[in-house]
């Protein structure tokens, strides 16, 4: 299932923290932990919501972080980030990406993972157990012209409403159960 939030809503950071933290309590039971895995590149603003949310997560302490402005994680390195995460334990990822698509605005938190690099034609390998995309643009011919023409005000404010929706999901699941997250 997939619920879809307008990321310009007053209390849309709210309205992700409900989304999650039911898919959360749901798919923790086979986890140990929750890794937050923010996938994008600073090179390409529509590509950089992953790494500000990262940022803004990895700031706030409340979850371990893949993915920053700083050390991004990408299609070149994708694979070895996926590795290494499933090499710690048996984490529950939730994997961040910027996606195109016609409702501009909108957020997507779904209750399995992510293709990332979909809009640029990669083939790379899903990623996460839960997905969150928010989509930055519209979609079209030449996506990375797209990307690279995305708003970075629209980059900030949604990297600041999903960040805030997961550390308030996390922070409710952590205080509602004993499994350390």
């Amino acid at each position: 299932m997939t619920f879809y939030i307008d990321s310009y809503e007053k209390n849309a950071a709210s309205m992700v923290k409900d989304a999650l933290k039911p898919i959360i309590c749901e798919k923790m039971r086979e986890h140990t932990h929750i890794v937050v895995l923010c996938i994008g590149t600073d090179r390409v603003t529509g590509d950089s919501l992953g790494p500000f949310v990262g940022d803004r997560l990895s700031k706030s302490g409340a979850v371990w972080v893949f993915g920053t402005i700083h050390r991004p994680v990408h299609a070149k390195n994708l694979h070895s980030a996926l590795e290494y995460i499933g090499s710690r334990g048996k984490p529950l990822v939730i994997a961040v990406d910027a996606a195109l698509g016609s409702h501009i605005g909108h957020i997507a938190v779904a209750d399995e993972g992510i293709h990332p690099g979909t809009a640029l034609s990669k083939r790379l390998p899903e990623a996460g157990h839960i997905g969150i995309t928010g989509i930055v643009n519209c979609d079209g011919v030449s996506g990375i012209k797209i990307l690279q023409s995305t708003r970075l005000s629209r980059i900030i404010d949604m990297s600041e409403v999903i960040a805030e929706g997961i550390s308030q999901a996390v922070m409710e699941v952590r205080a509602d159960s004993s499994i350390a997250i």
